[in-house]
């Protein structure tokens, strides 16, 4: 047996453990030390009740530990290690992969593998240039990544910067595969006439005419995801280009009030949509032409919206603050533009609008970042250590 302490149901992490469930029946147990996720909790940055509503805990074997200290998610000792120590001891797995290093749960899940003999896996989004730091804290940081990493048998880097993190903090090159960052296609289960369909109707709803240009922003409306930068691109734009686009925001936070405010003057040009949640969100990517993520240098590790968005074939906007630049610059239809320009934010849409909307144009390649690509990584580790366990990689 193997298991993956995760701190709460994610919506792009249960499906790669769903596949590994199909590829590996029995082998795997998933330890949540949460399931705040599926209850509902409070997002601070979202500033509302968040409760996925797409299955969380089906499909493969899980726990819920349920190991809260006051608000779950709300700093390090909000999810403790209570019983964690006992359950390994109990039930000696052949191995334990963490999915991060950000709660007393993880660094109680660490040691208590260090003292058991237990050998750690790692699977986390952690990378370098994400943040702006002083000479110290990097010195300080970099101490405590290879200090830890000495310590772990086999690390699944999710992307590019992951893997240089890794390297650079001490992790042998033939101790690291990929198991990629991932999520399921919102709009895989529909065929195309069923996408138009759908494209055709909320673009309908929101007053969008087939002949514009649906700019879609996706996430919390906060400092970090920048999303100012797209208005202010909108008034780099002559009227009558500017009069060609249609900006959609979905998502809440800190910054509706001030979006609200900066789009006053723009007649009937930009929506507000508000939280949306899985199970609704295909309909914004497939009306979408073209997701800008115009994140800050302040934490955005990856940046899934953009997976998502692919997936459904639309265009991209991104800044080279996006972790997930690395893996998307240089495909036909991604820009990668500085952080913070405007000028050049608003090139890249006048760009990317000139091409005719297709739902397909990178299915082949986003097969890569798919969850059952992510899971037959970590099975064919599993295989390494147990291969007489039942289940093979498919």
């Amino acid at each position: 047996m193997v298991f993956i302490f995760d701190s709460h149901p994610v919506q792009y992490k249960a499906p790669v453990y769903q596949w590994i469930q199909k590829m590996k029946p029995g082998v795997v147990q998933v330890i949540y030390v949460s399931d705040c996720s599926v209850r509902g909790y409070r997002d601070k940055e979202f500033g509302s009740v968040v409760a996925w509503d797409t299955p969380l805990l089906s499909g493969y074997q899980n726990r819920v530990l349920n190991n809260e200290r006051g608000v779950p998610l709300n700093g390090f000792r909000s999810l403790t290690g209570h019983g964690i120590f006992r359950l390994l001891k109990k039930e000696k797995p052949s191995a334990v992969l963490l999915s991060q290093f950000l709660y007393e749960a993880d660094m109680v899940t660490y040691l208590s593998c260090l003292w058991l003999g237990i050998p750690i896996w790692i699977r986390h989004e952690t990378q370098d240039e994400a943040f702006s730091r002083s000479r110290w804290k990097t010195t300080l940081r970099g101490f405590f990544y290879r200090l830890a990493y000495r310590s772990i048998s086999h690390a699944f880097y999710v992307g590019q910067l992951n893997r240089e993190h890794l390297l650079r903090h001490g992790v042998p090159e033939n101790r690291l595969s990929l198991s990629a960052y991932c999520a399921v296609s919102p709009s895989s289960p529909l065929s195309h006439e069923s996408k138009v369909s759908h494209r055709v109707a909320l673009r309908s709803e929101l007053g969008i005419k087939p002949e514009e240009t649906m700019v879609l922003f996706s996430g919390k409306l906060i400092e970090k995801k920048n999303p100012e930068l797209i208005l202010q691109a909108l008034k780099k734009m002559s009227s009558e280009e500017a009069d060609r686009l249609k900006v959609v925001f979905v998502g809440s936070g800190d910054l509706e009030d001030l979006l609200k405010s900066m789009s006053a003057s723009m007649k009937n040009k930009v929506f507000f949509a508000g939280f949306v949640n899985q199970s609704k969100i295909a309909d914004y990517y497939l009306a979408a032409d073209i997701l800008i993520l115009p994140s800050r240098k302040a934490g955005e590790t990856w940046g899934l919206v953009v997976n998502e968005a692919l997936q459904a074939g639309c265009s991209v906007v991104m800044t080279k603050a996006v972790g997930c630049h690395r893996e998307f610059e240089g495909w036909e239809r991604v820009r990668v533009i500085r952080n913070e320009d405007a000028e050049e934010c608003a090139e890249a849409i006048k760009d990317l609008s000139k091409l005719v909307r297709a739902f397909d144009w990178c299915e082949r390649q986003m097969e890569r970042y798919s969850p059952r690509a992510a899971a037959e990584a970590i099975v064919r580790q599993i295989d390494e250590i147990e291969p007489d366990m039942p289940g093979a990689s498919q």
